[in-house]
């Protein structure tokens, strides 16, 4: 290895224990997002490769399947190519990068420093009593949101919805794959996956996203219309200084990026009661009132015309995730200095099934 190549490889090592900062397994709530959490987790094989990776397969099955849904496996590649040297398969691509492997020879990818971002469905008990240790989960190891304590404390309700392989490198994150179980697509999920992953940029002060995404129109639109653009090899080694051999690329892919600016939003806090439930949310300030959805029912259209502004530090900012972020009990207390809204208050002229079809219910 000459000395330039030993130089990058401890600068990329360096950069890549950045996600380091962001603890494993704790919940963390999105501001505006009341009905799900987002969750750090790590398959960073210690020793055992393939059990890693299979726990990995057990636990995020739909990442997987988004991939490797037909295509040949290893097993069956290594026999029709009878024992010779071959391309890796997708399937061993998606293991190392969840395991985290490191390269062992010069010439060899490294996966080390992979970690797997979550997006978990938030389940809302009872309030627990006041002064109860959990309500400060998520606040206390970074500077993530949001701004204030959960209320109530971050639980999960059924398995992750959504993932991303993600790893820190000098100046940007680095995202080689994404999916979104095959039951919970267009619901907004990767709206909110990809949110959670720029908290963490902002976190880490990391400036540019890398996207390496399937070459399928649907899939590129898809990211084009959440801020990505496409790159090159050469736009990305004379502009950004990213050598393509930095990043996990495949075959058949197109890689993106993404420039983050970091604009503060002020978040206005709103707690929401009825009986003893309550919960504390967040609307936005200061941005515009969201056009309506096309081909929305009069009856609807109506219905939310009666809501007043959106994001002008009213309920509109929270109304969206109410139909599946509530549930009611005994318990009581809390600080609700705050905004706070009956729940006759916020469902008057909207109907409790008209709340899904808001818009931003899903995105």
């Amino acid at each position: 290895m000459s000395t330039a190549q030993g130089e990058r490889r401890l600068h990329l090592m360096e950069t890549r224990s950045l996600l380091n900062r962001i603890p494993l397994y704790e919940l963390f709530e999105l501001p505006g997002r009341p009905h799900v959490v987002y969750q750090m987790r790590s398959y960073a094989s210690t020793g055992d490769a393939e059990a890693a990776a299979a726990s990995a397969r057990t636990d995020l099955p739909f990442l997987f399947k988004a991939f490797e849904t037909g295509q040949i496996g290893p097993k069956k590649l290594a026999k029709m190519h009878g024992g010779a040297p071959r391309i890796a398969t997708i399937h061993e691509y998606l293991d190392w990068t969840l395991t985290a492997q490191p390269a062992d020879k010069d010439d060899e990818l490294d996966f080390a420093g992979f970690r797997v971002l979550l997006i978990l469905p938030r389940y809302v008990p009872q309030w627990p009593p006041v002064g109860y240790a959990g309500c400060k989960e998520g606040v206390n190891s970074t500077t993530l949101p949001g701004p204030m304590p959960p209320l109530p404390i971050l639980q999960t309700h059924g398995k992750p919805v959504c993932a991303a392989t993600i790893r820190s490198g000098p100046g940007y994150l680095e995202i080689p794959f994404v999916a979104t179980h095959e039951g919970k697509r267009g619901r907004g999920y990767c709206r909110c996956l990809l949110e959670a992953i720029e908290a963490i940029c902002k976190v880490l002060n990391l400036r540019k996203l890398m996207l390496c995404s399937t070459n399928e129109l649907n899939v590129r639109n898809t990211w084009l219309h959440l801020g990505f653009s496409i790159t090159s090899e050469e736009e990305m080694e004379h502009l950004f200084n990213i050598p393509h051999s930095d990043l996990v690329y495949l075959q058949n892919t197109v890689q993106m990026y993404k420039d983050l600016t970091f604009e503060e939003r002020r978040w206005k806090p709103v707690v929401i009661k009825h009986g003893t439930f309550q919960m504390r949310t967040y609307a936005r300030i200061g941005e515009g009132r969201p056009t309506l959805p096309p081909g929305l029912p009069p009856s609807k259209k109506q219905a939310v015309k009666g809501l007043g502004g959106w994001g002008s530090g009213t309920m509109s900012g929270a109304l969206p995730s109410m139909s599946n972020a509530t549930s009611f009990g005994g318990g009581g207390g809390g600080d609700v200095s705050q905004s706070c809204l009956s729940m006759s208050e916020v469902s008057s002229g909207l109907d409790r099934r008209d709340i899904s079809s808001l818009p931003g219910s899903e995105s």
